[in-house]
């Protein structure tokens, strides 16, 4: 008798000991799958993480609109539809928002006021819960075993939302730091263009053409959201440039090309002890480089230049080109792509040229070709 209750005890441990094993390689899984600062990505990974899990036929985070109470669909997989809310007022969905821990039904028709899931069999609600307050929830339906959802299910789901809650929460904190750094250097730059006539709404036209380009050429959402914020600090480094330098009227001089031409590293100088910045040092330091590496500071050519510095030279160049200088006046549209188009392959990438001529032609009759 003794030795079957010891037997019984050894499998009551060993199954312990695989649960607490199971929790923290999932732990150790989700530091990696959560370590990004971007919300989007964490969506994504916390989605494909939770099926791959529980093994469940759909997957949807959904965030908590804090003025109507409803909750409204970032990200899915399976049978979902990309544009359904959900009333948060609804008792089902206050039950789980309120709740520290996922809620399982097994026949969600039983369920009163369920029409919000309409479709679905199990479910699985998982409160998205950070520390100071919650930011949604995944939901969670139809195993693929077809089996219900078990205690050990909710055990993991939980660590799973949990992680996710923080790494959301973080991102959100991140997100609003860094346009706080960002609106306060915008600011700068805006200063800086009030003190002369020839360069003002200039970061505001470059970062439209370059995003217009961008958009052209397919980049996705974070490579545009970077050449979003490159774009706009791209002259940051004009800040050093002497005002008689940028108002003179008249052509300048070498020595006074030499000061213009420092701006991008002076503005790499600036920006590099702001780690929120690092991944667009390289595209505001080479957004002078020719293709052809006949000219610049770096002598980079080709793709050698960052795409993103590509893109700013097409932006840059055709700005500047179209808008009065203090040395001469300013050229007409059609004029100048007409000159940049001739310049490809020397001075600008062929394909940003392509795709920004594509672009700007999309645009009559907002730009009078």
């Amino acid at each position: 008798m003794e030795s079957h209750n010891a037997v019984n005890d050894l499998h009551l441990t060993v199954k312990e000991l695989s649960n607490v094993y199971e929790e923290l390689s999932l732990l150790y899984k989700l530091s990696d799958l959560f370590s990004t600062l971007n919300v989007n990505e964490i969506c994504e990974n916390l989605v494909n993480e939770a099926i791959t899990t529980v093994g469940v036929k759909t997957a949807a985070v959904l965030f908590l609109n804090e003025k109507t109470g409803s909750l409204y669909t970032k990200t899915y997989r399976g049978d979902w539809d990309a544009n359904r809310t959900i009333d948060g007022e609804v008792e089902v969905i206050t039950g789980a928002l309120e709740n520290s821990k996922p809620i399982a039904f097994c026949k969600l028709e039983a369920v009163e006021h369920q029409d919000n899931l309409h479709g679905l069999q199990s479910v699985m609600l998982c409160p998205l819960a950070g520390k100071g307050k919650t930011l949604g929830l995944m939901i969670l339906a139809d195993k693929l075993s077809g089996d219900e959802f078990f205690s050990n299910d909710v055990k993991l789901l939980k660590v799973i939302s949990t992680q996710a809650a923080m790494a959301i929460e973080n991102a959100f904190l991140y997100q609003e730091i860094e346009e706080l750094l960002l609106g306060t250097i915008k600011a700068f730059v805006k200063a800086l263009e009030t003190t002369t006539q020839w360069t003002a709404g200039h970061t505001e036209r470059v970062t439209m053409y370059a995003q217009g380009i961008a958009a052209e050429m397919g980049l996705d959402e974070k490579q545009m959201e970077r050449l979003r914020i490159c774009s706009l600090l791209h002259d940051i480094g004009k800040i050093a440039i002497p005002r008689d330098i940028l108002n003179k009227k008249g052509q300048l001089d070498s020595e006074e090309w030499k000061e213009i031409k420092k701006h991008p590293l002076v503005g790499v100088t600036i920006l590099s002890g702001l780690k929120s910045f690092d991944d667009i040092l390289d595209g505001i330091k080479y957004h002078h480089e020719y293709w052809d590496g006949t000219k610049g500071l770096f002598g980079l050519k080709g793709e050698a230049i960052p795409l993103m510095s590509r893109i700013l030279a097409v932006a840059d160049a055709f700005d500047a080109m179209t808008s009065d200088r203090p040395y001469r006046s300013k050229k007409n549209i059609s004029e100048t792509l007409n000159e940049i188009v001739e310049l490809a392959g020397r001075q600008f990438d062929p394909g940003v040229v392509e795709a920004f001529q594509k672009w700007l032609n999309r645009q009559r009759p907002a730009f009078l070709l």
